[in-house]
């Protein structure tokens, strides 16, 4: 069994001593069962993963087109913002549209830095940024802040 009673002579009463080995066996058992069942069980269809070249590697010496969609002072309509060398210009959405559709087709592989005002409901700028996505922009990256202690959302 898993526990031996000592009845030794000391007087000092009876001495568990717990046998784990059956324990080790058992775990080791589970192990080698999980270890071979785990890599079986994936999810969904089996497919092969797109091969991307150079997919960790950024190229630091084109800036980024950034787009900004912000509230605007004092009131609840929404800026559209293109960034430029000299600064942030302000646009329609339309204005933006066929300014990133002129951007996109003059360099293809350019980053686009999307940047949203927290204040905005998020359907508003998942418009705007699924403009960006069929407009062709393959890298489209999202700038966020860091969040500050204590604050749950």
């Amino acid at each position: 069994m898993g526990v031996q009673l000592d009845a030794g002579g000391g007087g000092k009463g009876v001495k568990p001593n717990i046998n784990v080995t059956p324990l080790v066996d058992v775990v080791l058992v589970l192990l080698i069962i999980f270890m071979l069942v785990i890599p079986n069980m994936q999810e969904g269809v089996p497919i092969e993963l797109f091969k991307a070249s150079n997919a960790d590697k950024d190229d630091e010496e084109v800036e980024p087109i950034t787009v900004s969609i912000a509230k605007l002072k004092d009131s609840d309509e929404i800026g559209y913002y293109i960034g430029e060398a000299e600064g942030d210009r302000q646009l329609s959405r339309e204005a933006l549209i066929s300014e990133l559709t002129a951007l996109h087709a003059a360099d293809p592989s350019r980053l686009l830095l999307f940047r949203g005002d927290a204040r905005i409901e998020y359907g508003q700028i998942r418009e705007v940024f699924h403009d960006c996505q069929n407009l062709g922009f393959a890298y489209i990256q999202l700038a966020v802040g860091a969040q500050k202690q204590g604050w749950e959302g």
